[in-house]
């Protein structure tokens, strides 16, 4: 037991316990990109390969996908995780009721002028130390074009509505001893 600051100053480190976090991984995506269709598909500038360190850890995923415009006035965009490697959908996504779409997140834009930044977080047990490709899959309204990290004007001002921005994906894994999922 660490009790005074004499043993600490000599280099005794008391029991530091958590451990949670055991590794994290990464990415920004600054250029941009666009995706057209109605089916969410493959969006490969958001592609991350990622080994957990322990067959029994769990994964959290997290994006931030900044920026979205679309090409006409009004657009909803939906997105989801994919597992490519096992070719899954990758946590959290809607209940199945007939023909809906099933779907993690999505978003609503009013006018093709106007950008908004999505954010979402959901929780994965990949279950292996294997290396596994994930990646985000996503669609817009009708045969719009969601464009990236831009608006769907991208007008070349110096105007606040024709900004660009960034956008990042997060995996983090955690002990499994530390996160319960029901």
């Amino acid at each position: 037991t660490v009790g005074d600051n004499t043993a600490r100053a000599s280099g005794v480190i008391a029991s530091a316990g958590g451990g949670t976090m055991l590794s994290a991984k990464s990415m920004k995506l600054e250029s941009t990109t666009s995706r057209t269709g109605t089916a969410p598909a493959h969006i490969s500038a958001f592609d991350m390969s990622f080994a957990a360190t322990k067959s029994d850890s769990k994964l959290y995923f997290q994006v931030c996908i900044g920026e979205i415009g679309v090409s006409t006035d009004v657009c909803n965009t939906a997105f989801y995780f994919y597992d490519v490697t096992n070719s899954a959908i990758v946590g959290a996504y809607g209940d199945a009721a007939g023909s809906r779409l099933r779907v993690s997140w999505g978003t609503n834009i009013d006018h093709y002028h106007r950008q908004t930044n999505s954010n979402f977080g959901t929780w994965h047990e990949p279950g292996t130390t294997s290396s596994i490709d994930y990646t985000i899959y996503g669609a817009a309204t009708g045969s719009q074009t969601m464009y990236i990290n831009r608006s769907g004007w991208d007008a070349d001002t110096s105007s606040i509505e024709d900004y660009r921005g960034a956008s990042t994906f997060t995996i983090t894994e955690y002990a499994a001893d530390t996160v319960t999922l029901t």
